[in-house]
Parts: C-alpha cells; structure tokens; sequence
C-alpha cells in the first residue's frame, strides 16, 4: 500500500505544518483498511489538549468523511477522523493533497482563560539582560502569536529558566540553522511548559542539543530547562519568550520585580528574586 502510506504522511505533514511547535514530533495515528475504505483516527499524546478541523472539500464531500471540528484532550484517540475509499486513492490524491481534504489544528483549549500569574524572569537570579524586542515589535513582533513577545539578548551557552511552574510537554533541540528571515522559523530549538490555567510559554532559539529537561518533567519557577542559543528566524542570540492561550494568541503577561511594567526595548533588566 504504497500510495496509502503517501497520503497518511502528507496528513501528519500538514498537521505538524498548522502546529508549529509541532515540528519535530509526530502526533500519533492508527489506521485501517476495511469495506474497501482507509480509515484513520488521530491520538494525542501530549499534556495539553489540541483544537482539529478536518473536513472534507465540496468537491469530495461526496465520498469522503471528516469528524469536522473536535477537542482532542490530552492523550485522548479522534476515532475515525476521516474515511476515504480506497478507490479514490489515485496519483492526483499525493501529487495534490489539498484537493481532497481540509485540515487545521491548533493546542490549547478555548474554555481556558488565563490567570493573573506574575512570572519571573526566565534566566538566573542576579543576572541582568537587554530587551532586543518588546511587545509589538515591527521586526518580528506583530503577528497575533507574538504580539506580546519579548527578546531577551542572551548569548550563546547563556542559562535559560523556567518563568513559571508547569510541565514540559514539547521540546525541540536538534537544530543547528538560523537566518534572517521566517523560512527559518521551523529551525529554531525550544521548550514548551504548560500551566496550571492551561497557557504555555515558549522559550525559543535554544542552543543544538540545549534542553536540560525532557518532556513529562515537571519544572519550577526559577530552574534550570535549557542553553540559550541562536537557531531559526533570528539576526543574533537571544532568547524569545512569549505566552499562549487556546488558538496561539500571544497573551499579556507581568513580571516579579517588575510588576505593572511593560518591559522596555533597550532597557537593560536584572532578575533579583
């Protein structure tokens, strides 16, 4: 079942595509062949739940079926997704993919709202950074995923920490590219924590092989996770930090020591608790 094999891949491609921090690890799958039909369910593996859309286009609503949208909660199984016939598994379906299917996934869960948590400033206690980019940024800060992202002028081989209590659920570590422009965003190594009100931080721009901790690992404000580093869309070392809601939406956040304060571009900022 060599096509079959095609088409299953091109489907994880573009839910990993849609999932950006998704990169580097697959979401799972089962699948099966019967009634002359493949049929094909998606499990979730990861601690925080992801929101999918797969659905069927006009033109192949006739013939294949899409679950549409569903809340796939942590380590839960969309039985069935989707069910093509076999027969329509022709050369166009893997030369041409997006004529058959439509499928968009993002993590989080909407019904989770944030809390107002004060975060600590994610590198060692006693150790003070230039901010290379604050909230809104016209370089790279001026998208609804990083509007309230912040660039700390880290160096290579600098520590990263944790900002908050959380669990490690996505790491990224096997990079060593970077370059001036977006098509190197999928380059860059990071961590990814998730938090008790089911936001996540991204530390991101991690150093090759630069995480101090594994997925699973339950993490401390102030500990030790990663090496910052300068891999993917990137112009010098720096760590990039920023927080998400449901659907990638940057999200306003507030600092220990620095409470009320926007941090400032240029500003230099010294972690004293």
């Amino acid at each position: 079942m060599p096509l079959f094999k095609s088409y299953l891949s091109f489907i994880l491609f573009i839910l990993l595509s849609l999932v950006q921090i998704l990169q580097s690890q697959n979401i799972q799958s089962k699948k099966r062949v019967a009634n002359d039909s493949i049929y094909i369910s998606f499990i979730n593996p990861y601690a925080i739940d992801i929101e999918i859309n797969v659905t069927a286009l006009d033109s192949t609503k006739s013939y294949c079926k899409a679950k549409g949208y569903h809340l796939l909660k942590s380590k839960d199984t969309l039985v069935n997704a989707f069910i093509i016939p076999v027969e329509k598994c022709a050369d166009s379906l893997t030369a041409y993919p997006k004529k058959y299917i439509d499928f968009k996934a993002t993590l989080g869960n909407p019904k989770n709202q944030p809390d107002s948590s004060l975060y600590l400033l994610p590198f060692q206690k006693g150790k003070r950074y230039k901010i290379v980019q604050s909230f809104g940024g016209q370089f790279s800060h001026n998208l609804v995923s990083s509007k309230y992202a912040i660039d700390f002028g880290t160096a290579i081989g600098d520590t990263i920490t944790a900002a908050r209590d959380g669990e490690v659920f996505f790491i990224k570590k096997d990079s060593k590219e970077h370059c001036r422009t977006r098509k190197c965003m999928n380059k860059a190594n990071k961590i990814l924590v998730l938090h008790e009100d089911g936001t996540y931080a991204n530390y991101v721009h991690l150093d090759f092989e630069g995480a101090l901790v594994k997925v699973g690992d339950t993490v401390k404000a102030g500990q030790a996770i990663g090496i910052s580093g300068m891999t993917g869309f990137t112009t010098t070392p720096h760590l990039h930090f920023v927080v998400h809601k449901a659907r990638g939406e940057s999200i306003l956040i507030y600092f220990k020591g620095v409470r009320h304060q926007i941090l400032k571009k240029n500003k230099w900022y010294k972690r004293k608790i």
